[in-house]
């Protein structure tokens, strides 16, 4: 059950940061690529971004620090399974969601369209079962 949850929530997880095309998959209980195979980590998730995005230096450690927010959050949710499917996957969403709202605010207008269109087709690939 566990390892269901956890896989479900990776298609929530992908955020940001985790997009459209999809790299090699690390882990990361610090977000080094140290823990459970399904998380991305935040250095992975950072350089996605940077490359699609073309983040700019002084953006790189907004983002960092929000993706390694959401990265905590996601963990502690998959750790602590006490919770109803249901009641776990809402706290992934907001979780995510509330990463979007801020990396979004970071972003200039142009990289928010290009961030905007990434998830969008993640959403699409996640609905495929990809």
């Amino acid at each position: 059950m566990k390892r269901l949850f956890a896989v479900m929530m990776l298609a929530l997880l992908a955020t940001g940061a985790m997009l459209a095309q999809r790299g090699p998959r690390h882990g990361g209980d610090n977000g080094q690529g140290n823990g459970p195979r399904h998380m991305r980590s935040v250095d992975d998730q950072l350089n996605e971004l940077s490359h699609k995005l073309k983040l700019t230096e002084a953006q790189k450690p907004g983002v960092r620090a929000i993706l390694q927010d959401e990265h905590d959050e996601a963990k502690r949710v998959m750790d602590n399974s006490s919770g109803s499917f249901e009641d776990n996957r809402s706290k992934m969403r907001a979780i995510h969601e509330d990463a979007n709202t801020k990396l979004r605010a970071l972003l200039t207008e142009e990289q928010q369209t290009k961030f905007d269109k990434l998830q969008e087709e993640h959403r699409k690939q996640a609905a495929e079962g990809r």
